[in-house]
């Protein structure tokens, strides 16, 4: 009788766990889904699929960003505009988000806005040095290039982890990827050619006192 009464007990707390964890889940989804407008209830939108890599790319290009870009359908669209590019460049599309991947954006959400002391936002947005990244589901909203919106903007980690638009964006043109290596590669090379040209003449200034002691 008593393993039959712990079994039982035990059972029940593992029932109510489960379902208090559950409820919890779709609490932080709906939350999510308010304040970052990735509303579950409106099934599938459509979004604007380009990658605008150069300007002088041909607008019969249905990869470029124009009257002829594609659409997609998911349950968010994104945006990325990239910053230190010698071009104008933008890319966006749709990406299909789970429950958890969007319970884990409300918390690295909630966890940068605890650091940074903001609350709610429209467009989620996350603002790395060389781009900038948006996502939320309203296609007349936040699927342009010319939105102008209320968003909050955190540093880099909102998204890593849980959506890889590299990847995303590399799948839409595989041009991406060779095309962001090469800035990353330069930008790092004029890294290191900056802090050359201020540690030599420190170097030599440091010498000559030396010398002259």
């Amino acid at each position: 009788m008593m393993p039959f009464h712990f079994n039982s007990i035990y059972n029940t707390v593992r029932a109510t766990t489960i379902i208090l964890f559950i409820g919890i889940l779709s609490i932080i989804v709906q939350l999510v889904s308010a304040e970052l407008e990735l509303d579950a209830s409106v099934g599938l939108v459509e979004c604007v699929q380009c990658v605008q890599l150069w300007r002088t790319a041909s607008q019969r290009d249905t990869r470029v960003c124009g009257p002829h870009a594609k659409t997609c359908k998911g349950n968010a669209c994104f945006m990325r505009q990239c910053k230190h590019c010698p071009v104008y460049q933008y890319m966006s599309g749709c990406v299909d988000l789970t429950p958890w991947q969007i319970a884990d954006l409300e918390v690295n959400r909630r966890r940068s806005e605890l650091r940074l002391r903001r609350v709610g936002s429209e467009l989620l947005c996350e603002d790395t040095f060389n781009q900038t990244t948006c996502i939320c589901n309203r296609r007349d909203k936040c699927n342009s290039m010319y939105a102008r919106l209320p968003f909050s903007t955190y540093g880099e980690g909102i998204f890593n982890g849980v959506v890889n638009f590299d990847q995303i964006i590399a799948d839409l043109d595989p041009r991406y990827l060779e095309v962001i290596t090469g800035y990353q590669y330069r930008l790092a090379k004029g890294s290191t050619t900056a802090s050359s040209f201020v540690l030599v003449p420190l170097l030599l200034i440091v010498t000559v006192l030396l010398l002259s002691l």
